[in-house]
């Protein structure tokens, strides 16, 4: 069982899991490096041994030895990157798990913004970062002393002229690091903004036509447009100029120990073989620096992202799987919110308080309230979607929140107000993606919401691929689709989040026989909407306003009998009061129709 906060630890835990991956590409990296010593050592002996002895034996010798350490070399530098690939991969799989499991609690919001960060984008990015070789450059740049201390041995003058350049070159990247990081997160966010509105031509084109906003919109891109181009262009003149002095200094570095490896081999202190083995040995010491210096902006981001990954996974409850029998709302549900209180992730601002709400196996309950007073949080929270500040919600005595996935996907149903659907088939989204689905509970569930008949008479039928608006569909059968996906599983718990128009227009007497069914198994169902719907199921109406719920009714068994069931009410909105037997028949032909 994991307890709170466990998650936070979570991108910390993959990491030792695949320890041993990056304990062995660190010494791998050191080997590696030691390798490339090989050249500079095959120089001062071609020097200093073969050129002296004219000894052709000597060279062979060493020809062989050098090539086979480079063919070694290149052996282990491929291994160190399928580690590092593994890696990378293995973090990926580990922390998807854990995100995919806890990306429905509603703080996943960040601070002060609209844009949700579930977290997948940062693993994205860290994967990419980790595999993209930077973190090798990382590693190269710890064993570079390796190379200096060489340099040193061979001539203490030549070492300190390869430490102050190194010295110089890491003063070049502390002040990028400082100086660049306010420059790349504008350019960012410049180039945020602009993807935002790249989207918005799309989503948004029929309100911008519709409503006369082509000027404005224009004029809004032509400015952020502007503000992301000055932005880049900034942001790249600076890194040119990092980049061309450490390109300048990597030369100068170089030519300075030529020049006095020169000096010291002419007042007889240094070897030809060791003056060359130096001026290769520097680009060795200089070169893991100045990569490292151009990795610096993704190493910058890497540890953002890791950052804001540990900031994510600790504001989530974690998620308990398969504690529970698999029995619990199996048979008869019994629905107990207690002292439910919920705030605003981004205001901190009280939205339900203390919610106090006790529903039996059987119950439709009706909660009544104008449009942003807490009904769909109301509704998310019993869906346990919604983080609660404080107070549970218990099925059967059991804390929602504290499921497992399959255990909800078992017990509950859900039609939203805004109905938003899986890019895919319409049959995978009715079925929840299933991945054993049922083509008998799929049609058996689009009938019940009148949508069957709709969805055959597509091209593709049910293998229609729909968007996340479903555009294909109108906003009707979209509420239907949403019905259909809600009751595919038989739910004990039936949450309905503004039905008004989709109940009385749509689906009269199907709905009412999925609500019966429903109530005469013992489960339970929520309607929210801002009038009273009246249903003869329903038995208590309570109001929701300004976070608090209050009962505002309670109909006895004898004045639910009274009332006109929904297709009673479809026919008198229709102008049909005396309930013509033709007028009801045609009518529900029409709304079989769609």
């Amino acid at each position: 069982m994991m307890a709170k906060g466990d998650l936070s630890g979570s991108a910390r835990l993959a990491m030792r899991q695949g320890g041993m991956i990056l304990s062995s590409t660190f010494v791998l990296s050191f080997v590696v490096n030691a390798l490339r010593l090989a050249g500079p050592m095959f120089m001062i002996l071609i020097y200093d041994r073969v050129l002296t002895s004219r000894s052709q034996e000597t060279l062979v010798s060493l020809f062989v030895m050098v090539a086979t350490l480079m063919l070694v070399l290149g052996m282990l530098e491929y291994t160190r990157k399928r580690l590092i690939a593994r890696f990378a991969a293995q973090f990926q799989e580990r922390m998807e798990g854990t995100i995919l499991r806890s990306a429905s609690q509603n703080d996943m919001f960040a601070t002060g913004k609209a844009k949700p960060a579930t977290g997948l984008d940062e693993v994205d990015s860290l994967r990419g970062f980790i595999h993209s070789g930077s973190l090798l450059a990382v590693f190269d740049f710890i064993w570079a002393p390796m190379f200096i201390a060489v340099v040193f041995i061979l001539h203490p003058v030549l070492g300190w002229i390869c430490l102050g350049g190194m010295a110089i070159m890491l003063l070049l990247v502390t002040i990028r690091m400082t100086f660049m990081g306010g420059r790349e997160e504008r350019a960012t966010a410049a180039g945020g903004a602009i993807a935002e509105m790249k989207n918005m031509v799309v989503a948004s084109r029929d309100v911008v036509r519709s409503q006369e906003m082509n000027a404005g919109f224009k004029q809004r891109w032509i400015s952020r447009r502007s503000t992301s181009r000055d932005e880049a262009i900034a942001l790249r003149d600076w890194t040119g100029w990092f980049d061309g002095m450490s390109s300048t200094m990597v030369m100068l570095v170089r030519y300075s120990v030529l020049a006095a490896g020169a000096y010291l081999t002419l007042q007889g202190q240094l070897t030809v073989g060791a003056m060359v083995a130096c001026t290769f040995l520097v680009t060795r010491v200089l070169s893991p620096v100045s990569r490292f210096l151009n990795e610096i902006p993704n190493i910058r981001k890497a540890m953002d992202n890791w950052a804001r990954l540990n900031r994510i996974l600790a504001s989530r409850d974690a998620v308990t799987a398969d504690v529970f029998p698999d029995e619990i709302g199996k048979a008869r549900a019994r629905l107990d919110l207690s002292k439910v209180a919920v705030r605003s992730p981004i205001t901190g601002s009280s939205i339900l308080k203390t919610v106090d709400l006790t529903m039996a196996p059987g119950t439709m309950v009706e909660i009544l309230g104008n449009s942003g007073k807490g009904k769909t949080v109301l509704a998310e929270t019993i869906l346990g979607i919604w983080k609660r500040s404080a107070g549970a919600v218990l099925v059967d005595g059991v804390n929602v929140a504290r499921m497992s996935d399959e255990q909800t996907a078992g017990i509950f149903g859900y039609a939203p107000e805004n109905a938003t659907f899986i890019a895919g088939t319409l049959a995978e989204n009715i079925s929840r993606l299933d991945p054993e689905i049922t083509p008998e509970k799929v049609i058996s569930a689009t009938k019940r919401a009148c949508l069957h008949g709709i969805i055959t008479a597509l091209p593709d039928g049910y293998d229609t691929v729909i968007d996340s608006a479903a555009s294909c569909l109108s906003r009707g059968q979209r509420h239907q689709l949403s019905m259909a996906r809600a009751i595919y599983n038989d739910p004990l718990v039936l949450v309905v989040d503004e039905p008004d128009t989709m109940l009385l227009d749509r689906l009269p007497k199907t709905i009412e026989a999925t609500f019966n069914g429903i109530l005469d198994r013992g489960g339970v169902i929520v309607l929210m909407a801002r009038k009273p719907l009246n249903l003869p199921q329903a038995r208590v109406q309570m109001k929701l306003a300004n976070g608090v719920l209050t009962q505002i009714g309670k109909i006895s068994a004898r004045e639910a009998a009274g009332r006109k069931t929904i297709s009673d009410k479809v026919t008198v909105l229709n102008g049909n009061s005396t309930g013509s037997p033709h007028k009801t028949g045609t009518l529900q032909q029409n709304a079989a129709r769609g």
